[in-house]
Parts: structure tokens; C-alpha cells; sequence
């Protein structure tokens, strides 16, 4: 199968799966809206944050640098090596997993009461707190063996299978929820934590198996090889990814870190099962595109295919901007209706936060392509570099502006971050690559979107019903917009299948 194919049929597969995993995901945050008490959601978000957060260094980079080895071993025919860095991976990854396992499990009820407790909500009730900890703290060892096995399976650039990893697992999250919930009435902390906790066993053991049958039946047969030199090539890689790894957890789990302690637990279930779930459905086309460009980019380069690399790139950010501008738009002017339509009144304290989210995830879909393209052509410590900038930015103003403004002012920091790494990003791009920012079809875009608004807020004075503002209202905000995105040649039809020119011949 040759390089367009592969990108095309990639993108499109993890595309369908992630925007069918998108309803389920919110689903299972609705479900927790509407049958846990408020106080006990942000309670399972504050611990499954900082059960992340300390889990930064058990990856060590090593599942980053299988997808980016796998490749090159296939290449040269080394499936003995494929296999090594798989089992070396695997010991490495695990045993750094138990260690963090068992340390949280023992210093569980200071981080409870000087931590989760900061502002006493669970006064008195320290035990469902530990235990919530206890029980998320094991899930998390038998999550970096799903880890291993799903980096493994993007290494040989299995997008089949690859791509259903993330639906099968938010499936079994909410299908587990609704049997602790509704068969075994655990109206509390305790269902999301169980059903967060066994869904990785249960991945374990789908996936090993189509490892082993499917995709590399020859594993038990190859030797294994330990070798210094394999070591020494997966970490000069993997650290740096390592560090980036942990600034991006930084930027994705400081928010609630700082909520949980400055604020409480009801603004942690306001901004992560209500604001954050949202505005993340933006970023999953993008999610869609990284999977299999940093495989295919990785590829490319190493091939010496620079110009159509770059060009593919110029072009998928200019795509993703313009897919992903009218969503956000319309999510900023609806969030009270999306609220008060998917999970009650009591969580409307999140509004402000979904209409600064919203906006700032159009950056974070730009980052998840560039980031992914620097990390495929072998420059992880650059982005490494960008990260920590952001990482440190937010923790910054996360300190600063949480305890004055709470949820809003997390949204702010993280919203700003996002665009000063964007524009890092961009800028070395345009280096290695020779990719050109193409602004005037950027700067139309953006005023169609701002056009387009007008029509609406008609429609909305004129309809009462919140269900019947939001789709009519919807119909006409895209259908303007897409008339004037064709129109005015932003994007056309030619060329697209430019693009799609630009792989044909390079097997």
C-alpha cells in the first residue's frame, strides 16, 4: 500500500472511530451528571488527575520510541529487534509503574487529607478517599501495560486495530458505569472508579491477543536479543519525549490540580466532566490525523521526502483550522443550552469556562499536528523545549489567577498557553519544512465564521425553544459558512485531490 493510501484510509478510519467514541465519552459524563452527587464527580476527577500527574515518569518515552522504531526495524527486516524493544519496553515500563503504584498506595492518606481534603469537604469521610486513591492507583499499572500494547500496535502502523482502541475503551467505561450504577445501585465515586479501573484489564486482554494472532504471530518465534546498544537507541529517544510527555501532562492535568486545591471539588467537577469533555470533542480530528502522521512523517523524513511532507502539513493545519472554527464558534455561543440539554442546572456555573475552552482548542488542534510531526521527524527534544515553556506558563498562572477566578481563570491560562505554543511551533515548522503560513486564507476564514454569526443571533431572538435554537440555528450558522468557505476558495475541491496527488508514487 503506497504513502496515500496509507494517509488517506488512516486519517479516515480513526476519524470514524473517534467521532464514535465522541458521543459515548459524553455519555459517560452525563451519566456521572446526573446519578453522582456533584461533590464525589470532582472527588473521582481530583484523584484520577493526580493519579495521572505522578505518572508522568512511568512512560520513561519508551512507548513513543517503539512507534518510532517499529517502523524502522520492519524496514530493515529486524523483527528480532521488534520483538526486544517490545519485551524491553515492557519490563522497563511496568516495573517503573509498580514503584508508583505502591508509593501511592502508602503515602495515601497524607496526600488524602493534605491534598484531595485541602478545603475540607470530605472532613470526616478521609476513607472514601483513600480508597477512591487506592483503587485508581492500580488501574493505572495495568494501564501502561495497555500502553505498551497499543504503541506497538501504531508502531506497525496498524491503523485497523489501532484506530478502536480509544472506542472500545471509552465503550467499556460507560458500559462498566451503567452496571455499577444501575445494577448495583453505586450511586458515588465508587462506579467511575471501578469501571476506570477494570477497563484496562479487560483491554489487556482483547488487544494482547490481537497482538499476538493478528498482527505479530511470529513474536514467540523471533528471539529475543538484549542487547546495550537497543537500550541506549529507545532512551536517547525516549527521554526527551519523556520530558515533553511531562509538560503536556502538566498542561493537561495542572488545571485540576490547582482547582482541587485552591477552589475545592465541585469547581473540579464543573471544569473536568463538564467544560473540559466538551470542548475536547474539537481536537479529535486531530487526534484522528496525528495517529497516523507520526508514523508516516517519521517515514517520510527518514526518506528524504522534506517538500511533501511539509506540503501535507501546510495543508492539514490549514483543513483542521477551518473544520474546527465554526464547531468552536457555535459551542461559545450555545453553552447553556448544551448544558441545561445534556446535564442539569447545578453544573451552569461551567459556562464561562466552555465559551473560553471552546476557543482555545482551534490552537490545541494545530498543536497536536505540529507536535506530532516534530516528534515524527526526530526533533522530540524541540518540542520538549515548546512544552515546558506551556507547562510552565500554566502552572504559573494557574497559581496566580485560580484563586482569584477559579474556573475562569484555569480557562484563561490554558487558552493563552495553547497560542504562545502554536506560535513557537509554527515557526520552527516553517524552518525544518519550508511550511508557509498561509494567512490570507486563515484571516477569511475567521471573518466568514464572525459573518456567519449574524443570522444566528436573529434566529435565536426569534425561537424560544433551546432544543430548536440550537439545530436551526446550527443548519444555518454551517450552511453560511460552508457557502462562503467554497466561495470564496478558501478551500476547494482541486485542491484537496492536490494533496492527495502529492503521495501518489512515493511507495
Amino acid at each position: 500500500m503506497n504513502y496515500k493510501e496509507r494517509a488517506i484510509k488512516g486519517i479516515s478510519w480513526n476519524f470514524l472511530l473517534l467521532i464514535l467514541a465522541a458521543p459515548i465519552g459524553y455519555l459517560v459524563r452525563m451519566l456521572y451528571a446526573n446519578e453522582i452527587p456533584k461533590l464525589e464527580v470532582g472527588l473521582f476527577y481530583a484523584v484520577l488527575d493526580f493519579c495521572c500527574m505522578v505518572a508522568i515518569f512511568k512512560d520513561l518515552g519508551l512507548s513513543a520510541a517503539l512507534v518510532r522504531y517499529i517502523p524502522k526495524f520492519l524496514h530493515e527486516k529486524r523483527k528480532d529487534l521488534v520483538k526486544s524493544a517490545i519485551i524491553s519496553v515492557g519490563i522497563l515500563q511496568s516495573s517503573v509503574s509498580l514503584i508508583i503504584t505502591i508509593l501511592i498506595i502508602l503515602l495515601a492518606p497524607f496526600i488524602a487529607k493534605y491534598y484531595i481534603n485541602n478545603q475540607g469537604q470530605f472532613t470526616g469521610h478521609l476513607d472514601l478517599v483513600i480508597d477512591i486513591l487506592v483503587i485508581l492507583s492500580i488501574g493505572y499499572w495495568f494501564q501502561s501495560i495497555v500502553d505498551i500494547i497499543s504503541n506497538s500496535i501504531q508502531g506497525f502502523q496498524n491503523q485497523k486495530y489501532f484506530g478502536t482502541i480509544n472506542f472500545v475503551r471509552i465503550s467499556l467505561i460507560l458500559i462498566l458505569s451503567v452496571i455499577f450504577i444501575y445494577i448495583f445501585g453505586m450511586h458515588n465515586a465508587f462506579a467511575p472508579t471501578y469501571a476506570y479501573t477494570i477497563t484496562p484489564i479487560l483491554l489487556i486482554l482483547i488487544y494482547g491477543h490481537i497482538f499476538i494472532k493478528k498482527i505479530f504471530p511470529e513474536f514467540f518465534k523471533e528471539k529475543l536479543l538484549f542487547s546495550k546498544k537497543l537500550i541506549k537507541d529507545l532512551f536517547s529517544y525516549g527521554l526527551p519525549v519523556m520530558l515533553g510527555s511531562a509538560g503536556s501532562l502538566v498542561l493537561g492535568y495542572v488545571d485540576g490540580i490547582c482547582l482541587t486545591y485552591f477552589t475545592g471539588l465541585n469547581a473540579v467537577a464543573d471544569y473536568r466532566n463538564v467544560a473540559m469533555p466538551t470542548v475536547s470533542i474539537l481536537s479529535y480530528f486531530a487526534s484522528a490525523v496525528s495517529s497516523v502522521l507520526f508514523p508516516l512523517s517519521s517515514e517520510l523524513w527518514e526518506k528524504g521526502y522534506k517538500e511533501a511532507l511539509g506540503y501535507g502539513v501546510e495543508r492539514i493545519c490549514l483543513y483542521s483550522f477551518v473544520l474546527v472554527l465554526p464547531v468552536a464558534i457555535l459551542m461559545a455561543y450555545f453553552p447553556e443550552v448544551i448544558i441545561n440539554l445534556f446535564f442539569n442546572p447545578q453544573y451552569l456555573s461551567a459556562v464561562p469556562a466552555i465559551r473560553i475552552l471552546s476557543l482555545g482548542t482551534i490552537f490545541l488542534t494545530l498543536n497536536n499536528i505540529g507536535f506530532t510531526v516534530l516528534n515524527g521527524i526526530g526533533k522530540p527534544m524541540l518540542s520538549t523545549k515548546i512544552l515546558y515553556f506551556g507547562a510552565i506558563f500554566n502552572l504559573m498562572f494557574n497559581i496566580l489567577l485560580i484563586p482569584k477566578l477559579g474556573i475562569v481563570g484555569a480557562s484563561l491560562t490554558t487558552v493563552f498557553g495553547y497560542l504562545l505554543m502554536w506560535v513557537l511551533q509554527a515557526w520552527y515548522l516553517s524552518r525544518f519544512l519550508n511550511y508557509s503560513f498561509l494567512i490570507k486564507k486563515w484571516i477569511l476564514s475567521l471573518l466568514v465564521s464572525i459573518f456567519s454569526l449574524i443570522p444566528l443571533i436573529l434566529i435565536t431572538k426569534i425561537i424560544n425553544n433551546i432544543i430548536l435554537q440550537l439545530i436551526v440555528g446550527g443548519v444555518v450558522y454551517f450552511g453560511i459558512y460552508l457557502v462562503g468557505i467554497l466561495g470564496l476558495k478558501i478551500i476547494d475541491i482541486k485542491e484537496i485531490f492536490s494533496v492527495i496527488k502529492n503521495f501518489r508514487g512515493f511507495k
